[in-house]
């Protein structure tokens, strides 16, 4: 966007930061113009929820059950196994919407994951939360085919604990220098410690040279390629269900 700046205008301003080493423009955003900084921004915002015992039974033996109510999006529930041999994913999986076969790497280390994900009424999720609906009526029998074919012991969804909610930020961030598109996710937990996890999202045939990409562009801003060897769905899970047992 090609801006003018008569000369007077110029001239006044540079006689107010004349002296400065530099100068810093910002805008704190009042919160009637909240929404529309998020939309030009890109940011989203979602309250996450994960579902599992207070013991994280089912977290332990790679089960995740989480909803996601996404602010201005389609809200969600999803069922997650890791890890998976994608040798033994039946095909009628992958011809099914919200079927996702994925490798998850943290560091070294390279889990596959399976998941199906259902669109959610708005407002579902947080009946859910707050005891108005069980937890049984948030996924969709699809999903709970799934679960029983890759999870070997029986779930009885209504028994299970709400951990959360998750605050979450989330944004996608075209870098210099950067070949992919650059995924921030910002999580607030109800101890309001936090968690902030940096991604990005390629084709398996580019998956070894975009890894290198991404621990070389994060060694130039002093990150460690490696970060933490746990995920944040972990992080956070953990931290959820030691809140939960001291309430």
């Amino acid at each position: 966007m090609a801006v003018k700046v008569t000369e007077r205008k110029r001239k006044a301003f540079e006689s107010k930061i004349e002296g400065a080493d530099k100068v810093e423009i910002k805008i704190t955003v009042v919160r009637n113009d909240e929404q529309r900084a998020s939309e030009a921004l890109e940011i989203s915002r979602r309250d996450i929820y994960f579902f599992d015992t207070p013991e994280l039974t089912l977290s332990k033996a790679g089960l995740v059950l989480r909803a996601r109510a996404i602010e201005d999006d389609d809200h969600d529930a999803v069922v997650k196994i890791r890890p998976v041999d994608p040798g033994k994913v039946d095909d009628k999986w992958q011809e099914t919407g919200g079927f996702k076969l994925e490798a998850d790497t943290v560091g070294d280390k390279v889990v596959m994951s399976a998941s199906l994900k259902a669109k959610q009424k708005k407002g579902a999720i947080e009946k859910v939360a707050n005891g108005e609906h069980a937890l049984s009526e948030l996924f969709s029998k699809k999903q709970k085919a799934f679960l029983a074919e890759f999870y070997d012991d029986p779930v009885d969804l209504d028994d299970l604990a709400v951990l959360g909610p998750v605050r979450a930020l989330r944004a996608d961030i075209d870098r210099p220098g950067m070949a992919y598109e650059l995924t921030a996710e910002y999580w607030t937990l109800p101890d309001d410690s936090h968690l902030l996890e940096l991604s990005i999202k390629c084709p398996p045939q580019e998956a070894v040279v975009a890894r290198e990409v991404f621990a070389a562009f994060l060694a130039g801003h002093g990150l460690d390629p490696n970060g933490a060897q746990a995920t944040k769905t972990k992080l956070a899970m953990t931290s959820l269900a030691e809140r939960l047992k001291q309430e």
